[in-house]
């Protein structure tokens, strides 16, 4: 030992030998700074880097190597082989490589202490190749011992040198190395006896002055790769720094976001459940574990396979027996298979507890599936309701017009495929108008829902029963037979002509009925409708008939009345009507007291048609409003230009008096054609009145106010209400026509004209009597009294001739 550190003190320049540490040094630090590079890169450039490391290395062992050679005094000048030097040099960077390959391709700590220790064969192998270069005589003395100790202590230190630097302590992988690279190189000099060495030149060889020249070149290029291995060492430095600050920022994000997802997923209303490629549940949130524990399925679900937790939460359609369970399964299987193949599925099952939920599974890229379940009971319940209330009238419950129609398509597909017949009823109340202008709409409403219960109780296969609106039924029934459509009417007939009980009052219910029977009555949905209508409109005309079935004629009556509503809005356009005038006497004195306007109408290729045809027709379509308009203004605008201002009775119909235009369309006629108020005189009938006595009473005032008078007209042929008088002061009572017939030999009809004109002088209101025909008949009006008359006797309908009404006037005057 003594004698190793004599040889290493004495024959050693120690500058040389700073110099050589340096060099070591810097060649470590590069060698293990390159090493991780190349352990982090792939492809091609783990390749370059592998080496540029093995370079790197390989350069700086073999300057280190003989700078050493250049500190050692051994008593005379060394020369070296060319060649051999040139081979050690490309032994250190080749065996380098392969050592720093193996460590930077390793796994393990073994892989990496394997390659270091690669590395230090490698110092050993170009430490003794370099001494063989050396050209001197004699023959060096060898330590087999202290060769030993420098190839152990290279391959020792070289490997936990590549240890700690793959590991991140870079300084101490430098440090190991370099002390690897030195211990190897002086303790193997340590083992040489140059004693018996003497110089010898053989030409070929390398002088030192040479040799520290290129030791030189090579220690440079050792620090620039030391110093390129620095600045990628602060790049990859910041690089680390980056990315870690980079991943701390992530790494919160993911928290943060995980934080969220969690909060989120564990307050959301839907339950959410992650199936993997297998079928397994692998997640489920707070919902989803409430839902499945409340179906009886432990904490342990998670992890269970779907066709399990699918079979267990079946609610009320789990199975019960070996085959349905059999059924389910493959159910199941076919469900996760359509997943399979990316389908979407979307379905509702109803739990145990009664809860609706909605189940949606939707697949994902790895062939898992997200499934989300929904509690859909309320939105479920809102759904029925609103459906129920789209096919069911509100008041009474019972079907709307639109499910009407719905089973009425339905009956006349089955119809059409089968044997069966049906019948399309309708059904309007009577006088219903009344009850609720009598008694209010509460008690309306409590007869109609009192009525569609009755309707509908009791109810058969192949019957329905709907509110179509207002007061209006209608109901439907399949039959083979004409005995059971009967039975089906006698039973609504039963219900609808009763005794109702209602807060108010007891309300006696009636209606009319219409049938229409398919296929004879009609073969599409609104044809049978029409021709029930027809046999319903029929029904209440007849008084003495409760229920009328369809019938041709009644078809070709509602065509006929159709073309005159369309020839009378033609009319209107054209001008069609005309006006003719009745005169009214005085019964005592003969003298004229007015003319009653009557309208009258050509109709083209039929001729002159009866007002008691046109007028109801009109009314129905709704020309009756603008008919009469034109006849008022038109009546006024001739009255205001005769020269004898004579009063004129206009006739105003109910369709008339129930508009609160009236009142307005009176005002703006007088004010247009300049004819006092005083000369017009407006006819109405009690009928129209007692429709809706409170709004015709207030029309009928307003207008007296204007100074027109108001008769009431066909006196004694409707209700003939005291009550009616009692309420307005008319201006005149006119008896209807049909009282004067036989008042000259009829004791009765004397009877009921004398009341009549009784009952006009007690109130005070003078009387006129229609339809006199013959000279009895008015002296019959003279005895009794009457103020008034009018008829074919007085005078005809017609144009008034003024210059035969002025004539005889003037003659009285020169007399």
């Amino acid at each position: 030992m003594f004698a190793f550190v004599d040889f290493f003190l004495q024959q050693h320049d120690p500058r040389f030998v700073g110099l050589a540490a340096i060099v070591c040094l810097v060649a470590a630090y590069a060698c293990v700074s390159l090493l991780r590079h190349a352990r982090r890169a792939t492809g091609r450039m783990h390749v370059i880097w592998i080496g540029v490391a093995a370079l790197a290395v390989g350069l700086g062992i073999w300057a280190t190597h003989f700078i050493g050679m250049l500190a050692l005094r051994p008593g005379f000048t060394l020369s070296y082989d060319l060649l051999l030097t040139g081979a050690s040099l490309l032994i250190a960077i080749g065996i380098c490589g392969v050592g720093i390959a193996m460590a930077a391709r390793g796994q393990s700590v073994a892989d990496q202490f394997l390659g270091g220790a690669v590395v230090g064969i490698a110092i050993s192998c170009m430490h003794y190749t370099g001494i063989a270069a050396l050209v001197m005589g004699g023959a060096i003395g060898w330590n087999t011992g202290m060769i030993a100790l420098s190839v152990i202590a290279g391959m020792l230190l070289g490997g936990l040198s590549f240890v700690a630097a793959m590991n991140g302590r870079m300084l101490t992988g430098a440090l190991l190395l370099t002390l690897a690279i030195c211990a190897m190189h002086f303790t193997a000099m340590g083992a040489a006896d140059f004693s018996r060495c003497f110089p010898l030149s053989a030409g070929g060889e390398i002088n030192s002055g040479w040799l520290s020249g290129g030791v030189a070149l090579i220690s440079l290029l050792v620090l620039g790769a030391a110093f390129g291995s620095v600045l990628l060492d602060e790049a990859d430095r910041r690089r680390t720094q980056r990315e870690k600050e980079r991943q701390e920022a992530d790494a919160a994000r993911i928290n943060e976001v995980t934080s969220l997802l969690e909060l989120a997923t564990t307050h959301m209303a839907q339950g959410l459940c992650l199936f993997d490629n297998t079928g397994h549940l692998r997640f489920h949130n707070q919902p989803a574990t409430d839902l499945i524990r409340a179906q009886g399925i432990g904490d342990d679900a998670v992890g269970g396979h779907f066709r399990d937790l699918s079979l267990a939460m079946q609610g009320a359609s789990r199975p019960n027996t070996t085959a349905e369970q059999q059924e389910a399964e493959t159910r199941i299987d076919e469900l996760i298979a359509g997943i399979a193949r990316g389908e979407v599925k979307d379905y509702l099952r109803t739990l145990d507890d009664g809860r609706i939920v909605r189940f949606v599974h939707r697949p994902i890229a790895d062939g898992g599936w997200v499934t989300t379940i929904d509690d859909v009971t309320d939105e479920q319940r809102s759904q029925a309701a609103i459906s129920h209330l789209a096919y069911h009238d509100p008041l009474t419950n019972i079907l709307n017009r639109a499910a009407f129609n719905e089973q009425l398509d339905h009956a006349l597909h089955t119809a059409g495929e089968t044997d069966q017949n049906f019948a399309v009823i309708a059904v309007d109340l009577d006088r219903f108008k009344e009850i609720n202008d009598t008694y209010g709409h509460q008690v309306g409403d409590q007869v109609l829902k009192a009525l569609a219960t009755r309707l509908s109780t009791g109810l058969k296969e192949g019957e329905v029963v709907a509110r179509l609106g207002g007061d209006e039924f209608a109901a439907l029934k399949m039959f083979t037979s004409m005995d059971a459509l009967r039975d089906f009417i006698a039973r609504i007939e039963s219900a609808l002509f009763t005794r109702i009980e209602t807060d108010v009052v007891t309300v006696n219910s009636s209606a009319s009925i219409g049938v229409a029977i398919f296929p004879e009555d009609g073969g599409d949905r609104s044809r049978l409708l029409n021709n029930a209508d027809l046999a319903m409109y029929r029904a209440k005309a007849e008084f003495d008939r409760r229920t009328c079935y369809y019938e041709h004629d009644m078809d070709e009556h509602a065509r006929q009345r159709r073309a005159m509503a369309k020839d009378l809005w033609t009319a209107l356009e054209t001008n069609g009507f005309s006006l003719v005038y009745q005169v009214q006497k005085s019964v005592a004195t003969d003298e004229i007291t007015g003319y009653e306007v009557l309208l009258r109408w050509s109709r083209p290729g039929h001729g002159m048609v009866s007002p008691a045809d046109f007028i109801p027709v009109a009314e129905e379509c709704g020309a009756i409003t603008a008919i009469g308009t034109w006849v008022l203004r038109t009546a006024c605008r001739n009255a205001a230009s005769w020269p004898e201002k004579r009063k004129i009775a206009v006739n105003v119909s109910g369709v008339q008096l129930g508009s609160l235009d009236l009142i307005d369309t009176v005002r703006d006629v007088l004010t247009e054609t300049g004819l006092s108020p005083s000369l017009l005189e407006l006819e109405v009938t009690e009928t129209s009145i007692i429709a809706d006595k409170q709004r015709a009473l207030h029309i009928l005032r307003q207008i007296k106010a204007m100074g027109v008078s108001i008769a009431i007209d066909d006196f004694g042929t409707g209700y003939s209400s005291l009550d009616t008088l009692r309420s307005f002061p008319f201006d005149k009572i006119k008896i209807d026509r049909s009282f004067m017939t036989e008042v000259d030999h009829d004791e009765q009809s004397k009877a009921i004209v004398r009341a009549i004109l009784a009952l006009g002088r007690s109130l005070s209101v003078p009387v006129l009597a229609e339809g006199v025909e013959t000279c009895a008949q008015l002296e019959v009006l003279r005895v009794e009294g009457c103020s008034e008359a009018q008829g074919f006797l007085l005078g005809r309908p017609g144009e008034i001739d003024w210059e035969d009404l002025i004539e005889p006037m003037l003659g009285q005057m020169v007399v």
